[in-house]
């Protein structure tokens, strides 16, 4: 667990893509925000086999559902593309940022 946490908090430092991979079988990719005590903040922007608008969202997860983590991934690249493609959003249409994200 230690050494889980001290992965992610050199992940927070930059910022960087990382997959989570729980103990049920699931997934979520995102990039890490901040790590606290016991569990980690990372923001996602939608899963890549469900399309149409990005999906926003920031997610605290307690490291003790973390099995392991992908820091490495062919789809980081599309995750970037939908990050980028909802801040492109938000700036042609700033009325459009619910209260949460403000």
């Amino acid at each position: 667990m230690m050494n889980l946490k001290l992965r992610l908090e050199r992940l927070c430092d930059t910022r960087s893509w990382v997959r989570l991979h729980f103990m049920d079988g699931t997934s979520l990719i995102g990039r890490v925000l901040r790590i606290g005590q016991d569990y980690v903040e990372i923001e996602s922007f939608g899963e890549a086999d469900r399309h149409g608008t990005p999906d926003y969202s920031k997610h605290l997860i307690p490291l003790a559902l973390i099995k392991f983590l992908t820091i490495e991934s062919a789809r980081f690249a599309e995750a970037e593309r939908r990050r980028l493609d909802y801040l492109s959003q938000l700036e042609s249409n700033p009325d459009a940022i619910s209260e949460l994200e403000r």
